[in-house]
């Protein structure tokens, strides 16, 4: 992970705490057209602390691959609720595998250890590279898919969170934490814009 993407996710982690969300696939079911190149994906998602307050979804998409289908299903469903997602966009994919050499050349496994890298770009053509890595290729495409849509949903609450705490910080003309909270928003908005999130909040709609 970059060095500015990590310490944004420490910084969330930080601001968080028990409530940074982290998302895990439980399952799938994929649909793949290869002929016509299109795929249809119905999947499980949920937190994997209980201490988090969100339920299962079941994430619906479609798209060209697996993996597009997943992310275009992550975003249409959690844009609604965080609408900064709709600001970044998915724009690579790469996959590597290696078998374990070691073993005996008799032996018939074939269990690769497979290795996806997904690259998303926020709204300022910045890049943002999420990995993951199993024994199932399937697997590690939808959690580094899921990852990538998690740090971005963190960092939107992260930012809002923080939004309110500067709010309040001027209102009670605490200097010191007005400084702390400014450079914790400067840090959270290379992630990408929080104008709609913002706008949303001061409706009353967050």
């Amino acid at each position: 992970m970059r060095e500015n993407q990590k310490a944004s996710e420490n910084l969330m982690r930080e601001i968080l705490r028990e409530n940074y969300l982290e998302l895990r696939v439980e399952s799938h079911v994929l649909e793949e057209d290869i002929v016509a190149g299109s795929a249809k994906i119905r999947a499980t998602v949920a937190p994997t602390s209980a201490t988090v307050e969100t339920k299962k979804r079941t994430i619906e998409g479609q798209g060209v691959g697996l993996v597009d289908a997943f992310y275009h299903g992550l975003v249409g469903q959690y844009s609604i609720e965080y609408p900064s997602l709709k600001s970044i966009r998915f724009v690579g994919f790469a996959l590597t595998g290696m078998l374990d050499r070691a073993k005996p050349r008799s032996s018939p496994s074939s269990d690769a250890v497979g290795e996806v890298r997904l690259l998303v770009e926020n709204s300022e053509g910045n890049d943002f590279e999420f990995t993951a890595s199993s024994r199932s290729i399937t697997a590690c495409a939808l959690q580094a898919t899921l990852d990538a849509v998690e740090y971005f949903v963190n960092s939107e609450r992260a930012f809002l969170m923080t939004h309110v705490a500067l709010s309040d910080a001027k209102t009670r003309s605490r200097s010191d934490l007005v400084q702390k909270f400014s450079g914790r928003l400067a840090e959270l908005v290379r992630n990408t814009s929080y104008s709609e999130a913002i706008e949303a909040a001061r409706k009353g709609k967050r």
